[in-house]
């Protein structure tokens, strides 16, 4: 008899281990659905490396569709309106506007959660957290700590009454802050006008002189990335010409289902040679290198370790190229 209360107790633990998971997975499924369904209006904060932004968010769900505008309320204003995978953003000071479609590998708060989060156990060890108080809310904690250094883990803060996500926080492998974002006021509504999320304070928008991203499919793509670290598939492939750019870039994307990295294949390079470049703002990193006298990019909310690796180790499908010789 002395064997069954530890075996027992090693029960207990492993059978609250797992309604602690499921219960986890739950709360983030209600916080996806959440940016789907509700219309609200609010102001948060971002802060990284030491510095802090504000924003004010108007968030509007009409028909199943969701429709953002954003103003940037310190430094140069700007205006972003993120609507049916389309990004626009008016610099009324240099009076343009660059337009984008989204792709999946770059999410923005407060919809920042996938829409299947059965599959992130596998890289991820999600279980809840505690209670707190974020906006004057009570809100419940979601960990969601990495299984290795090629992703971030993060902690989420939804409330409690409506599973809105309220706060994030963004972290290293080993548990450094990395950046986070916290709405500091917030206020639901019934409904929200279409015009509450048109270019709003931006005099004279028609005029504005416009930078235009486009998007081609790409039926036979000619590179690859030899080296993906665990996890992460190939989940697109297309042309992409970047606002205010020339040229058109071949775009792969992969995703482990929560973060996601771009890498654009560029102009080739002939001549002196280029060194290679690590820019971050807060959990973003781009790296960008030559390989095959081809200009490599690759970015995404992950370690430096992540697109580093990914970016060093883009070849040219053999296949292809054979192909195109002949």
């Amino acid at each position: 008899m002395r064997g069954v209360r530890p075996l027992f107790t090693a029960s207990l633990v492993l059978v609250s281990g797992a309604a602690c998971a499921e219960g986890a997975r739950a709360w983030l499924e209600r916080m996806q659905g959440a940016a789907h369904t509700l219309n609200y209006t609010g102001t948060f904060v971002y802060r990284h490396d030491g510095l802090l932004a504000a924003m004010h968010i108007v968030h509007r769900v009409a028909r199943g569709r969701v429709t953002e505008r954003l103003t940037t309320l310190d430094g140069r204003r700007q205006v972003i309106i993120r609507r049916h995978g389309r990004i626009a953003c008016y610099l009324p000071h240099d009076r343009v506007e660059f337009i984008e479609q989204r792709v999946m590998a770059l999410k923005s708060f407060p919809a920042i959660i996938p829409a299947h989060v059965k599959p992130l156990h596998r890289f991820y060890a999600i279980h809840m957290g505690g209670l707190g108080r974020v906006a004057g809310m009570i809100a419940r904690e979601i960990v969601i700590d990495p299984r290795d250094a090629y992703r971030y883990g993060y902690r989420l803060w939804a409330d409690r009454k409506n599973g809105l996500l309220l706060k994030a926080t963004v972290m290293t492998y080993h548990g450094k802050t990395v950046e986070q974002f916290l709405f500091t006021r917030l206020r639901l509504h019934r409904a929200i006008p279409a015009s509450a999320v048109g270019p709003v304070g931006v005099r004279d928008a028609k005029t504005y002189k416009k930078e235009r991203g486009e998007l081609f499919p790409d039926p036979t793509p000619t590179w690859t990335v030899a080296r993906v670290p665990p996890g992460f598939r190939l989940a697109m492939h297309l042309m992409r010409r970047m606002a205010g750019h020339k040229g058109i870039v071949q775009h792969l994307v992969y995703s482990d289902g929560l973060a996601g990295v771009s890498v654009f294949i560029g102009r080739r390079v002939h001549g002196a040679a280029v060194h290679a470049q690590l820019f971050r703002l807060g959990a973003l990193h781009v790296f960008r290198t030559v390989v095959d006298h081809r200009v490599i990019t690759a970015l995404g909310d992950v370690p430096t370790v992540t697109v580093e690796t990914m970016a060093l180790s883009v070849r040219p499908l053999a296949s292809r190229v054979k192909v195109a010789a002949r």
